[in-house]
């Protein structure tokens, strides 16, 4: 049996012009609406950038995303005196934050970046945020779980917490 010429095929011929493709294995995968560009994500990681909670993408696991990678959210006013935390899930606290200003970022470690090189940011991880996700059994309500809980909280690492929500992709 001969299989026919594919490369002088008229339909597949008109398919291949109708997509653009312009070589034969030529295809393009990569959406740049839907995915992270390479410089999108070396900006998240090195400076953050500047977002709203409307703008950001809400994961069935109530963890934040932008386009195709999870981020960290932190309010970009600094309270004195207050506090701050930085949110890994839509939680209560974060849903407050609707009409501020935030950075969101994939930087891994505190001191988080704030949009330039000069300014990083001290947060620990938003406890509403964890009690939200289960994060490892975390609540600071159950009178059996609280000491176990605020250890938890005081050892919060985001590569540990990447390894369960996979930083990048997302689907």
């Amino acid at each position: 049996m001969k299989l026919p010429d594919f490369a002088e095929f008229e339909p597949i011929l008109a398919l291949r012009r109708e997509m653009g493709a312009t070589r034969l294995g030529h295809f393009e995968l990569f959406d740049p609406h839907k995915h992270l560009t390479g410089e999108e994500r070396t900006k998240l990681e090195q400076h953050g950038v500047l977002t709203q909670l409307h703008s950001l993408r809400l994961l069935q696991d109530h963890t934040l995303a932008i386009k195709n990678g999870r981020v960290v959210v932190f309010k970009l006013a600094h309270e004195q005196g207050k506090k701050q935390h930085f949110h890994v899930a839509n939680c209560s606290v974060l849903q407050q934050c609707r009409d501020d200003k935030l950075i969101a970022t994939t930087s891994l470690h505190s001191p988080f970046p704030v949009l330039d090189y000069h300014k990083r940011r001290s947060l620990s991880v938003c406890p509403e945020c964890l009690t939200l996700l289960g994060y490892r059994g975390f609540s600071l309500v159950r009178n059996r779980r609280i000491r176990y809980s605020e250890q938890l909280l005081k050892q919060f690492q985001l590569t540990d917490f990447f390894k369960l929500y996979t930083l990048y992709p997302v689907r």
